[in-house]
């Protein structure tokens, strides 16, 4: 693994034990959780993700049984993405039931978009192809980007630069998130704050994969969270904050 990557992978466990070692000295917080979800019983302790990991950093557990999973993602200010999940383009179609010839649609359009990044990702052409798959799919993407089960997670969001954590319902979010979709030159966007694209990168992490093969991680798909769009769209949501 690269530098620049084991640094992102190191400061992401990072956040994710400084949620779980400091969401318990805030009981205002942990109270409106509660509230939120209607868990009547106290609060026991935070722990690693559930099962669903790649989904669910923490998880909150109460005394009732109930439980809070928590999906975060820390930011700078300076920062306008953040991202929110990758995968292959064939797992991709594979998960939204797209079939063979739409695979192998996507997967041209990516190395097309490889071999030249100035250009579009999606051309008038394959717009036509594309646009009603993808709005048809717009909420389910976003679901497939945030979460595993809405109804009990949260999204603790991390400013690195003032150390505050920012937590917000994912049923709520989901539900607010605009599903419009507009075609740009590296994807498409849903909404304000979720933008679909190549993963691109130099290909540190797989040199001996040629960059022009579907193979090459930098061929992958992934949705970005637009951070601070996000978070100004979703004040009204937020359950609340605190300070580490």
């Amino acid at each position: 693994m690269s530098g620049e990557n084991n640094r992102n992978a190191y400061a992401g466990r990072n956040v994710e034990t400084l949620f779980r070692n400091s969401i318990n000295d805030h009981p205002l917080v942990l109270k409106k959780i509660q509230n939120h979800f209607n868990i009547e019983g106290a609060f026991l302790n935070a722990g690693g993700g559930g099962i669903y990991g790649d989904k669910s950093d923490a998880r909150i557990n109460f005394a009732c049984g109930h439980y809070v999973d928590v999906n975060i993602k820390a930011y700078k200010k300076d920062s306008g993405f953040n991202q929110l999940t990758r995968t292959t383009a064939s797992k991709f179609c594979e998960t939204f039931s797209l079939n063979a010839a739409m695979r192998q649609d996507l997967e041209n359009l990516l190395i097309e978009k490889a071999k030249n990044t100035h250009q579009e990702l999606f051309d008038n052409s394959a717009i036509n192809r594309w646009a009603k798959i993808i709005e048809k799919n717009a909420a389910a993407i976003l679901k497939w980007g945030f979460s595993h089960t809405p109804s009990r997670e949260i999204i603790a969001l991390y400013d690195r630069d003032s150390s505050i954590f920012r937590i917000y319902p994912t049923k709520e979010v989901l539900n607010t998130l605009s599903k419009q979709i507009t075609f740009t030159k590296g994807g498409f966007d849903i909404g304000e704050c979720v933008s679909f694209q190549r993963k691109g990168g130099n290909g540190s992490l797989s040199k001996t994969i040629p960059k022009y093969d579907i193979k090459h991680p930098g061929n992958n798909v992934q949705l970005k969270l637009k951070i601070h769009k996000f978070i100004a769209l979703m004040e009204c949501l937020k359950i609340g904050e605190y300070s580490v």
